[in-house]
């Protein structure tokens, strides 16, 4: 697996790709990061919040079919422990899916118009109401 698996090393990398980044709240708008570009069949790993998670993608005609596993941070001997989340969504090129996790951020995968190539960004929404408004 680790010919598929393309390891992002570096802070700089890490806080573009799925980082944490101060919301203030007056500004109601999602912190979205830097885009990543995925290449077919080269793997992406990456930290989501409290989980560890690496995908790639295949593509077929003007699909980008993308595939994610899920889970729990390795420990230092790279074992992982827990249970594995595999998800796999077929992306039309021109279009995106979006991951939500349960930490209040999401993952927009963006399959390119010839599906030679995917971008992947995280966002964060927070939720967010003026004062003075009545729900």
């Amino acid at each position: 697996m680790n010919t598929i698996i393309m390891k992002l090393t570096g802070a700089a990398v890490a806080a573009a790709a799925f980082g944490s980044a101060a919301v203030r709240a007056a500004e109601p708008s999602p912190v979205v990061l830097t885009p990543v570009v995925m290449a077919p069949l080269k793997g992406l790993s990456f930290d989501v919040g409290s989980k560890h998670a690496v995908a790639y993608f295949k593509p077929a005609g003007s699909i980008c079919n993308l595939t994610m596993a899920i889970a729990e941070q390795p420990s230092e001997d790279d074992t992982v422990r827990g249970s594995t989340l595999r998800v796999s969504v077929a992306v039309e090129a021109g279009k995106t899916a979006r991951i939500d996790t349960a930490e209040g951020k999401a993952l927009v995968f963006a399959c390119e118009t010839s599906a030679s190539a995917m971008t992947v960004k995280a966002i964060e929404q927070v939720a967010w109401t003026p004062r003075g408004a009545k729900s």
